[in-house]
């Protein structure tokens, strides 16, 4: 994991973290202009939080939440999708840490 890794996980906590506490707005412009110089140098995040979650999903490390079933929904995200793109590629460089349980 490198230094913007933990960067961007960090930042992404924070943000959790304050959009609990209903604080987001006080921030949420520096938050913005961080995320977007990080965009800027081809860093790509994705929150999946209410998306529909299967084991052959390969972007994401679930821990499932009660009893498996047929539809599972991403509940919390502790790490966001983080890809990078270079030469109009994407690359993953980071699978989300999610929470899921049945809808």
């Amino acid at each position: 994991m490198t230094q913007v890794h933990i960067l961007i996980n960090q930042l992404f906590e924070l943000r959790s973290k304050l959009q609990q506490e209903n604080l987001e707005s006080k921030v949420e412009r520096n938050l913005h202009r961080i995320f977007n110089t990080l965009e800027e140098e081809g860093y790509l995040l994705k929150n999946p939080i209410g998306e529909v979650y299967n084991d052959t999903r390969t972007d994401c490390e679930a821990n499932i939440i009660g009893r498996e079933s047929k539809h599972m929904i991403i509940s919390q995200v502790l790490k966001p999708i983080i890809y990078k793109k270079e030469n109009n590629a994407l690359t993953l460089l980071q699978k989300a840490v999610v929470m899921v349980e049945s809808k």
